[in-house]
């Protein structure tokens, strides 16, 4: 049967419009395929930037001893902060040599927690970082250097980061702590680096010149097994009089390292036992740490020039092996 020429161009004209609605449907579709897959990958993105991190709950001061628990609320958030700079649980602990934790037990038996103290002041609601606290003790205060020594004789394994006590024996056998629980910042087959205070540059001072003077003395380091659990020693070296009256009336020195000075002095042990171990070196002391300060002096200065020699072409800087 024949078909009207005006029913062939409008069925004609209704297929092609259909094909053109399934084109451009299957265009939007692709389209908002397109669309959602890149919304997914845009939030798996931002929820990967997240992270979990600890927040001040409320103004910290500088010098306040804070509790993880009580003290910071955890928070997801998007930062540019390294997230191995922010503050876990693990800064809490105490720690063995290997960096695993160990437990530390109060006199009750209950578990101790590290005393962390907060080095500057962080208001609420703020991220709080590694470089933001600090382990009770060790703070540093207005009047700490870095101190080279190369005059203390040094375990043959000492490490860098390890904790030492500094001791002096002297020939009758006595043996006295003259610093307690430094953390070696850096050292060398000869040198140490140390972080001291005033008051204690000034008594391993009179430490060195003593160790020098008395025949059969020795200046030595002695480091600690467990450094996270062990408790730091308390010092039992008493410095000359000259010395005790200078570091009385040095107004860099607080009224705690006076006191404990003080008590240390008071014990006698001075004119028990260094006195008269000095007493038959008094004529020629002088000329003895003369020559151990030329030497000292010798061997800083071939240091030195080893140190430069290997940072040649380098700006690197540092404390040495």
């Amino acid at each position: 049967m024949a078909v009207n020429p005006m029913q062939r161009r409008a069925r004609n004209s209704f297929l092609v419009g259909f094909l053109v609605a399934l084109v451009l449907m299957a265009i939007v579709v692709l389209l908002l395929i397109y669309q959602i897959k890149n919304l997914t990958q845009l939030k798996q993105q931002l929820e990967s930037e997240r992270v979990e991190v600890y927040v001040a709950s409320s103004d910290l001061k500088s010098g306040q001893t804070v509790d993880l628990d009580n003290d910071f609320v955890i928070e997801t958030v998007k930062t540019s902060v390294d997230q191995s700079q922010i503050i876990s649980s693990d800064d809490f602990e105490f720690k063995n040599e290997k960096g695993e934790v160990v437990s530390k037990l109060k006199d009750d038996g209950s578990i101790l927690k590290k005393q962390m103290n907060m080095k500057i002041d962080v208001p609420a609601g703020t991220i709080v970082t590694k470089d933001m606290i600090v382990e009770a003790g060790e703070e540093t205060t207005s009047t700490q250097r870095i101190q080279e020594f190369n005059m203390i004789i040094l375990p043959t394994r000492l490490k860098n980061n390890q904790y030492i006590d500094i001791r002096i024996t002297l020939p009758t056998g006595q043996d006295y702590i003259v610093l307690s629980k430094k953390k070696v910042l850096g050292c060398t087959a000869s040198s140490i680096w140390l972080k001291i205070d005033e008051e204690e540059l000034l008594t391993m001072n009179n430490a060195i010149v003593e160790a020098y003077r008395i025949s059969g003395s020795k200046l030595y380091a002695l480091p600690y097994i467990e450094a996270g659990i062990q408790e730091a020693t308390v010092p039992t070296y008493t410095v000359s009089r000259e010395v005790y009256d200078l570091i009385n009336n040095d107004p860099n020195i607080t009224q705690r390292a006076r006191q404990e000075l003080s008590d240390r002095y008071n014990t006698d042990i001075r004119n028990n036992h260094f006195v008269p171990a000095l007493a038959p070196y008094v004529d020629s002391g002088d000329s003895i740490v003369e020559g151990k300060v030329r030497e000292e002096v010798q061997n800083l200065n071939a240091g030195r020039q080893q140190f430069i020699e290997s940072l040649e072409g380098s700006d690197e800087v540092g404390y040495g092996g």
